[in-house]
């Protein structure tokens, strides 16, 4: 019988995360850091003010840095990726007097998050990838922004421009479209066009999900009902008629209905709620969900791994261009239903619920999801990956 590799790495290195300030992105990667940090390893963050209180809550230390209010996010994805590219340029030079005195010994870094691969060329340390998102695969950039070449994104010649002034292996195409090592929190067979991935490592270890307590907690309503919980997350909530045709489509169902809206919306009040409903501004979704036997969704990956880890079945109103991505794996592999944002009337979400609630095929598909989920290793798969990585280098943290 072969013999598990042993990994031996002195854990008491230091370890490096940068992410932007968004919660789609920072989310995922929270049950990493607590692992790590229970391992034994040093763990700062590097993320806005926003997400102080969530970092500490795992261990690690945030690394703040500062940024110009943003607004409501850009339903348009190259709009989107220009926003980050300024967030890079803004908080990099904080970023580089802030650890100074702190280099560590390996970089994790999200997908928009440049700032930590510059600094890792300059501090010459490893970097690894956390994916929220698909890995770069053939058709993405048409998919995603609708363009033939990342290049045409507004923003790209300034970060083209940057990360080879700070001597980034192999330019931004090359970091963009094939990160040489890669994290992505979900199963390889929710990954689009896998067998076209040109990452030079990529692990798909699944949705790493870990206590959050610190988010509150939610109880469900002892009536013995079906739970059906709605969400559009936290960038594109904005979308009072969405919630009131939520509310017209799911009352006399005889289900417990649980609203996340968002606070913008919830400070402007819905009218008058039917019984059996909640609406709140956010709520501690991994709670709401181990309840649920539908989620409503903008079809985020977090949200739909969480979905899948938890065996609930999925109706997708996708809100820009990933999410109608997703929904199409969602589609592919059974594990829902693909609502059109123009075609989400009342009517149409509530027969969308009752089907998904009831389909014996929708919940064997979600069933095998997730096993595969669990069989993909999450955090723990996700953190050996990292020593992996750190085992072989020398250390360099001060």
């Amino acid at each position: 019988m072969q013999m598990a590799e042993v990994v031996r790495v002195d854990r008491s290195r230091h370890i490096a995360v940068f992410n932007v300030p968004m919660h789609g992105h920072v989310i995922p990667t929270l049950a990493l850091v607590q692992e790590l940090v229970e391992r034994g390893y040093r763990v700062s963050y590097a993320v806005t003010e926003e997400f102080a209180a969530q970092v500490r809550a795992v261990g690690a230390t945030p690394v703040l840095y500062e940024v110009p209010p943003s607004g409501e996010a850009p339903e348009d994805m190259g709009e989107g990726v220009a926003r980050v590219i300024g967030v890079n340029m803004v908080a990099l030079p904080q970023l580089e007097r802030a650890f100074a005195g702190a280099r560590p010994d390996a970089v994790l870094y999200d997908v928009y998050a440049w700032m930590g691969p510059m600094l890792a060329a300059r501090w010459g340390v490893p970097v690894l990838q956390l994916a929220p998102t698909h890995i770069p695969y053939e058709g993405l950039v048409r998919e995603f922004f609708g363009l033939d070449d990342i290049a045409q994104i507004p923003g790209l010649p300034q970060l083209a421009g940057a990360l080879n002034e700070w001597g980034v292996p192999g330019g931004v195409h090359a970091l963009t479209l094939a990160p040489p090592r890669v994290i992505a929190f979900f199963p390889r067979s929710f990954q689009r066009r896998p067998e076209t991935v040109r990452a030079g490592e990529a692990h798909w270890v699944g949705p790493a999900i870990a206590d959050r307590s610190f988010q509150g907690r939610w109880q469900r309503p002892q009536n013995g009902k079906a739970v059906v919980y709605v969400s559009l997350g936290s960038q594109f909530n904005s979308r009072p008629q969405f919630y009131r045709d939520c509310l017209d489509a799911l009352e006399g169902l005889g289900m417990h209905v649980v609203m996340s809206v968002g606070a913008e919306v919830a400070a402007a009040d819905l009218g008058p709620l039917p019984d059996g409903f909640e609406v709140h501004a956010s709520v501690p979704q991994l709670d709401v969900l181990a309840a649920a036997s539908v989620f409503v969704t903008h079809g985020g990956m977090g949200s739909v791994m969480e979905a899948c880890a938890l065996g609930v079945p999925l109706v997708v109103v996708p809100q820009m261009a990933e999410q109608r991505v997703n929904a199409a794996q969602i589609e592919e592999l059974g594990l829902g239903v693909h609502l059109p944002r123009e075609e989400a009337s009342a009517r149409a979400l509530r027969e969308a619920v009752v089907r998904v609630a009831s389909d014996d095929r929708v919940a064997a598909a979600v069933k095998e999801m997730r096993r595969q989920i669990e069989t993909a290793g999450g955090v723990r798969a996700a953190a050996d990956v990292v020593e992996k990585a750190l085992a072989d280098t020398p250390t360099v943290s001060a």
